[in-house]
């Protein structure tokens, strides 16, 4: 028991805390965010879809941010809306201050009312690209592995992976 505790607190502490440099250096940066993107999202259970994205984030640290993702997925006969709490972690490009790529990954469910209706757990896992315009304005661009277990066109495939690219900002 003692050793998941001690890799917990290590985990913790590497993806969260702060070292000397980080601490000393003033952040321009808000303590939040929220932002939109709009995109392409493929493999649904009624085929391709017109994606809407929309995040809020609050920054843990410089490099850590957590916070809610509302994804909306459209087809003619579709609509798809899955929700998730995701954390995300920033490593600046090297040599430049604008550039970030971004880990993210979260858990929550999905809805689908395509044909007979399903919901579903969901698990995006992604990485995306910011570059930040403004200490209030950024673009961004997402990609997303949305892992559920939606019926696909009636088949019996337990697990559907939705890929979703997506670009916007972030304000």
């Amino acid at each position: 028991m003692s050793v998941w505790i001690g890799a917990i607190m290590w985990l913790s502490v590497g993806l969260f805390g702060t070292n000397d440099v980080q601490a000393a250096e003033p952040s321009s940066q808000k303590p939040w965010s929220v932002g939109g993107a709009l995109g392409y999202l493929a493999n649904t259970p009624d085929g391709a879809a017109f994606a809407l994205n929309f995040t809020g984030d609050v920054r843990l640290n410089e490099r850590a941010s957590f916070g809610p993702l509302l994804q909306l997925g459209f087809t003619g006969d579709l609509t798809l809306v899955g929700f998730s709490g995701q954390g995300k972690y920033a490593f600046p490009i090297e040599g430049s201050d604008k550039f970030k790529v971004l880990l993210q990954g979260g858990i929550g469910f999905v809805h689908a009312d395509a044909g007979p209706s399903d919901t579903s757990f969901l698990i995006p896992l992604g990485v995306g690209l910011d570059y930040q315009i403004n200490p209030q304005l950024a673009f961004k661009s997402d990609f997303l592995l949305n892992f559920t277990d939606l019926d696909h066109r009636g088949s019996y495939n337990d697990t559907n992976v939705m890929p979703s690219l997506t670009f916007g900002v972030r304000f």
